[in-house]
């Protein structure tokens, strides 16, 4: 897995703190800017011009359900685009189970002639390791799959970054079924940094995601839970299986800093054991 690479998260709420850690984030570093309930478009606005000013490289999220119309997906793409996001999306169907306009998924947004018209150049999609809640926790590979083939027939490049998920062989084993299909393109895993456990665990709620074997790949102290085995065991799975193009998209929910610090220390484990392994 590569750990040179990675990206973030970050909303209107928590732009101070990643902006505070932007010194120890490589220049250009994608972060996606989250739609939620309670901000509107011009918090997002406001946060894709503080990334774009801290020399990292906003993607904002759009969530297509909470699209009001097809206006209003271009008039928000216009706007975004004059604040610094530019050429670089993620599409997501969006939390509501209603549309609020005419878009009542990601491919109904795709179908639109939005690419084309503002040279989107790059989308995000987003992966389900562990099922998907919008389809009845089914696997989400045969729409990836889809979706992938719909965006690069517009000459648009794609990567996937994945939901929270914290079984290391469901991970491993939906990588495998995307690769099988044909599905080549760059996945993120989705991974927390350090984070109190309580908070980790409402967040893994709102995700609808299961956090039952949290405690078989993480360790806690003092109520932070520190996910490096996680990352130790999906390595080791990558290497077995012989996957590749896989990286890290790191959930800073406990700081952006303290995350970015320890992604660092998690990467100078895994040199340090790769040249003990050489010279044993």
């Amino acid at each position: 897995m590569d750990l040179n690479f990675y990206s973030l998260e970050a909303t209107g709420k928590t732009i101070a703190d990643l902006t505070s850690a932007a010194p120890l984030i490589p220049a250009r570093t994608p972060v996606n800017v989250a739609w939620l309930n309670d901000e509107d478009d011009y918090d997002r606005l406001r946060t894709v011009r503080r990334i774009d000013d801290a020399g990292l490289l906003p993607v904002p999220i759009f969530a297509a359900r909470r699209l009001q119309s097809k206006k209003h997906l271009f008039d928000l793409t216009e706007k975004l685009r004059f604040a610094g996001a530019q050429g670089q999306a993620m599409v997501v169907g969006g939390d509501p189970t209603d549309a609020s306009g005419p878009f009542n998924n990601t491919m109904d947004l795709l179908r639109t002639e939005w690419i084309e018209k503002y040279a989107i150049k790059r989308v995000t999609l987003p992966g389900f390791p562990e099922g998907n809640t919008a389809i009845g926790y089914r696997s989400d590979v045969a729409l990836l799959e889809q979706k992938v083939k719909l965006l690069e027939s517009c000459g648009c490049s794609v990567s996937i970054t994945t939901q929270l998920a914290f079984d290391p062989s469901r991970i491993l084993n939906w990588i495998s079924q995307l690769r099988n299909v044909g599905v080549s393109q760059t996945i993120q895993i989705g991974i927390p940094g350090p984070t109190k456990r309580d908070l980790l665990l409402r967040f893994a709620r709102s995700f609808g995601v299961s956090a039952g074997g949290l405690n078989n790949v993480s360790d806690t102290v003092d109520g932070i839970v520190d996910c490096s085995r996680l990352v130790c065991l999906i390595e080791q799975g990558l290497q077995r299986r012989n996957l590749a193009d896989v990286a890290v998209h790191l959930y800073p929910f406990g700081g952006a800093m303290v995350a970015v610090e320890w992604l660092k220390a998690v990467k100078a484990r895994q040199v340090r054991d790769a040249s003990s392994k050489m010279l044993a």
